[in-house]
């Protein structure tokens, strides 16, 4: 089976995790020839200055040298890297777009801003945000939702939904489908509800009870399911199955033909998501377990097929 490191899309990972390999095997490496080797890639050959002092932190923070100056791979070791440009950059992005200012406090977003002054946004929002109608009421109105959870979950506040109270638990956000959901404690039930169809939402002065984590935790450990599909590498399928899933907990086997085995662990109130977003990936994709799982497939494809008979 090959490595799933040979499809990384990032050379320094890729060539870190050959150096790591080959000191594994007995290979004698000095600090300056791991460096040598990483600013020999392509990706640093053009560039006139290099980030020379984050890839020094990688090195020492990565490898160990002994007292004859070669590199030894701990076993055990807390990691902790300095932001790189292009993160940095990113992060000013963020900042600076004012449908995200519900994220931070105003006074810490301008302190942040203020730091990160001297690094450009590193896109502009008009090259990735879907192209939307004018919309600007219904957006206010998100946006006003979205920030009463923010600061519900900050506060650790009940929120009123329409005459109910809901206790917040979780923010998430979907990259993919570009939507937000709440998970919420609801009669002793948890529910994950997306964020724009909750119906005049405002902040309780209740507080959340100290004991709903321990409740989460309890309800994700009896409510946990998994489905496993096997994906082919055509159409963009494995691009478009790991955006799918990228919120969810997964692990993936690539086999030597270049087809994914896929495994997706989710929690069973979000079962109906799984079942179309794996069903929004057509002939691409096959369930191989549980049964069930793939015998609903199965009926809803004949389903479908029988419209066209």
């Amino acid at each position: 089976m090959r490595s799933l490191f040979d499809d990384t899309k990032n050379p320094v990972f890729r060539l870190l995790c050959q150096i790591v390999n080959e000191i594994g095997a007995g290979a004698k490496l000095t600090r300056k020839e791991i460096l040598n080797r990483i600013f020999a890639l392509p990706e640093f050959v053009y560039l006139e200055s290099p980030e020379t002092e984050r890839e020094e932190k990688i090195i020492d923070t990565l490898f160990r040298f002994n007292g004859a100056g070669f590199a030894e791979v701990p076993l055990a070791k807390n990691f902790s890297l300095p932001p790189a440009d292009a993160e940095l950059c990113w992060l000013s992005a963020v900042l600076s777009d004012e449908e995200l200012f519900f994220l931070l406090p105003e006074t810490l977003r301008q302190k942040l801003s203020a730091r990160l002054k001297n690094f450009p946004p590193l896109y502009e929002k008009n090259f990735w945000r879907k192209l939307r109608a004018d919309k600007s009421a219904a957006d206010k109105i998100f946006s006003d939702k979205l920030s009463v959870a923010v600061k519900a979950l900050t506060l650790q506040k009940k929120i009123i939904c329409g005459k109910e109270l809901l206790t917040p638990c979780r923010l998430e956000y979907d990259l993919f489908s570009d939507k937000y959901f709440l998970l919420v404690l609801r009669a002793r039930t948890f529910e994950k509800i997306s964020v724009e169809t909750l119906d005049a939402l405002t902040l309780s002065d209740e507080n959340i009870p100290s004991d709903v984590e321990e409740q989460l935790k309890k309800f994700y450990a009896e409510n946990v399911a998994e489905v496993t599909i096997k994906v082919r590498n055509t159409r963009n399928a494995v691009e478009r199955c790991f955006a799918l899933f990228g919120s969810f907990d997964k692990k993936s086997r690539l086999q030597d033909d270049g087809t994914y085995f896929l495994t997706i662990k989710y929690c069973t109130f979000d079962a109906e998501e799984i079942f179309e977003k794996i069903f929004s990936l057509g002939a691409t994709a096959t369930v191989i377990s549980p049964k069930d799982f793939r015998e609903r497939v199965i009926k809803k494809f004949l389903a479908i097929q029988a419209l066209y008979e």
